[in-house]
């Protein structure tokens, strides 16, 4: 990896460059976003070399591209970027699913001499923007990396090393099983801390604890991006959510009953199944 393009600025192009920077990896790093504002901020927070408003010239030269962006945009983003890509040129992105964009992104990818191999590191913030890059965000995470059956071995390697590069454990799924397990694991506790943000009260603000601000974080998370996500993994989100209607139900049920104990096996089971998850967990310690 000679010249990496980020395409993208915000949150996750910003922290991949100072990542990298941090790290001493020696690449030049160019750098793409819409508004001429971000690039002035990124080339001063020193996440990237250089930085363009057109996309074709970000990645003039580059031989490895990350696309930094809402999903349906990095489609829109690789028509633009396409032509101008170097042969053999590897691009790769972050989103967080992957089946429908491999799909529209092989079709785009078909016919030029470089090639598209979907990634999604699970790491993120609630905040947004360049200026919220943080050099640490995927250090000790996992990236997955989602090859099919016409990626070259090469470029699988050539995402793969990227990520270990800036500190994050690699492991390869199927596109289908990524968004499946995502469905689960990151997609379903967003829609309950937003629905848990729009169900309570403005006029109940000051009566809002921790308990509140910690368990609706997520839901500050930027709409744009989360407006893609459900609407690339409908299927799967749509049965996660199915049970965790039924889990509700089970609970509503409980509450009727009036039985103490009920509620008390309840909490306890809850407080058991968190605590063996994170036990279990890698990648929040």
């Amino acid at each position: 990896m000679k010249t990496l393009s980020i395409i993208g600025l915000g949150l996750m192009g910003s922290s991949l460059g100072l990542a990298l920077k941090k790290r001493g990896v020696s690449v030049c790093i160019q750098g793409y976003a819409r508004r001429r504002e971000t690039c002035e901020e990124a080339l001063e927070l020193g996440a990237v070399d250089a930085a363009y408003t057109d996309p074709a010239e970000a990645v003039s030269g580059a031989d490895l591209v990350v696309i930094c962006v809402p999903i349906w945009t990095i489609a829109e983003l690789a028509k633009a970027i396409v032509p101008a890509l170097e042969p053999g040129a590897v691009v790769t992105d972050v989103g967080s699913t992957k089946t429908d964009l491999i799909s529209v992104m092989e079709a785009c990818f078909a016919n030029s001499g470089a090639c598209f191999i979907g990634s999604h590191p699970i790491a993120g913030s609630e905040k947004t923007g360049v200026m919220a890059g943080s050099p640490d965000l995927y250090e000790g995470r996992l990236a997955v990396v989602c090859p099919t059956d016409k990626t070259p071995a090469a470029a699988k390697d050539k995402v793969s090393n990227l990520w270990k590069c800036v500190g994050s454990e690699v492991v390869e799924m199927s596109a289908e099983q990524h968004d499946a397990t995502l469905a689960s694991t990151s997609h379903l506790p967003h829609m309950v801390a937003a629905a848990l943000a729009r169900s309570v009260g403005v006029e109940k603000a000051d009566f809002c604890g921790t308990g509140f601000k910690d368990t609706s974080r997520v839901a500050s998370g930027s709409a744009d991006m989360w407006v893609d996500i459900i609407d690339t993994n409908r299927a799967a989100l749509e049965a996660e959510l199915d049970h965790f209607h039924e889990e509700l139900q089970g609970l509503i049920a409980i509450l009727r009953k009036g039985d103490s104990n009920d509620i008390r096996q309840w909490l306890e089971d809850a407080a058991g199944q968190r605590d063996r998850i994170l036990h279990q967990n890698r990648f929040l310690k």
